[in-house]
């Protein structure tokens, strides 16, 4: 596959907690920081690997907590060369427009850079339709659009929200005009959408030229984009990673938090989408595992050392000790660091809960 442009920069947004991934997603240890399911590389190692021959690593740049980089620059290595630390998690919009910040100042001062942003916690298994489908992105953001990349839905998930495409863009086959987003719909909503044929999810993959997500960003959100603006105006020419840390822990601290679709896309005239059967999952929490791996035939999904007599429908992850389990059903099985979660299926969702009580209770060790 030939490589993207040299004016093309990859965003790896890696600062997420994972709560409902918990307990081998801790703050420390993040789900993209973990590996998942049956792979031998983290979520991290395995975004970054699918950006080899497109986008090399002197033009990638990661952005996540603090408190979690030292870990993130030790599983990254080689493969990225450039790094954000966010004071606080103030969601999307904030973290894309530090990241198009920092990018401007890295660019040469004749190019016209483009982002391709990406999130470091989703699976792509068409890595081939994936890059094509970036060259096609990079090609819209060229010509001025918020370039989107929705997926061809495979079921009525209820859990992702949507994004119906519009018409064609008669300068740009294969891109089409976005007519709204929807949020998470129900299951009779969701088949609905399937049925029409236009409804595609949000993958959370996107391109643009920094100037016009800067101009978006300033238009939707000049609050945040004042502040962080006057962060590096005294020193223009030198990357954000120099300023002093209380300055930017400061500012950023008092950033509203908000994410990137509210904040600009769903209110930008200038976003578009493209369609593409990628193989895409985002693995938000444990229950979706089940349409990331193949289970056994008694839909089982193991990891770890397990034993299970006459049971069915589980997922079940250890990382050393062995876990037995019996006649059970539609049930969740976790044992990671000291820590074990049991739980229906149909609850895993709620799995961050157990988060918020272990901090309500002063146990933030385990958390």
């Amino acid at each position: 596959m030939q490589a993207l442009p040299q004016q093309v920069y990859a965003v790896i947004l890696a600062g997420g907690s994972g709560t409902r991934f918990w307990p081998k997603s801790r703050h420390l240890l993040p789900k993209q920081l973990c590996k998942i399911g049956d792979s031998d590389q983290t979520m991290l190692e395995l975004t970054l690997s699918r950006l080899d021959g497109l986008v090399p690593p002197e033009r990638r740049l990661i952005v996540t907590h603090h408190e979690q980089m030292e870990k993130t620059k030790e599983l990254a290595g080689q493969a990225c060369q450039h790094y954000l630390a966010e004071p606080a998690a103030k969601n999307t919009a904030n973290a894309l427009a530090f990241a198009a910040l920092e990018i401007q100042r890295l660019a040469p001062k004749d190019a016209q850079p483009i982002m391709v942003s990406l999130h470091a916690d989703a699976l792509i298994k068409n890595l081939d339709a994936f890059r094509q489908t970036l060259h096609g992105m990079v090609r819209s953001a060229r010509e001025g659009y918020l370039a989107l990349l929705g997926i061809t839905p495979e079921y009525p998930e209820t859990g992702y929200g949507y994004i119906e495409r519009g018409a064609e863009l008669t300068s740009l086959r294969g891109t089409f005009q976005v007519s709204s987003f929807r949020e998470k719909p129900d299951r009779h909503l969701a088949l609905q959408y399937l049925e029409t044929g236009r409804f595609l999810w949000n993958s959370g993959i996107f391109a643009w030229r920094i100037d016009v997500i800067l101009e978006e960003l300033q238009r939707f959100l000049p609050a945040s984009m004042q502040a962080l603006r006057a962060l590096g105006a005294e020193q223009p020419a030198t990357s954000l990673t120099s300023l002093p840390w209380n300055q930017v822990d400061q500012t950023y601290r008092n950033l509203p938090s908000i994410a990137i679709d509210p904040a600009v896309l769903e209110r930008s005239q200038r976003v578009a989408v493209l369609e593409a059967d990628i193989g895409w999952k985002d693995v938000g929490s444990w229950d979706a595992l089940d349409q990331c791996f193949s289970p056994d035939a008694q839909q089982n999904l193991f990891f770890g050392p397990v034993t299970a007599l006459e049971c069915q429908g589980l997922t079940v992850d250890s990382d050393a000790q062995m876990v037995a389990c019996i006649g059970l059903k539609d049930m969740v099985v976790v044992a990671s660091q000291g820590a074990i979660l049991v739980c229906p299926k149909d609850r895993a969702q709620e799995v961050r809960k157990i988060v918020e009580a272990l901090k309500s209770q002063g146990q933030q060790a385990l958390t």
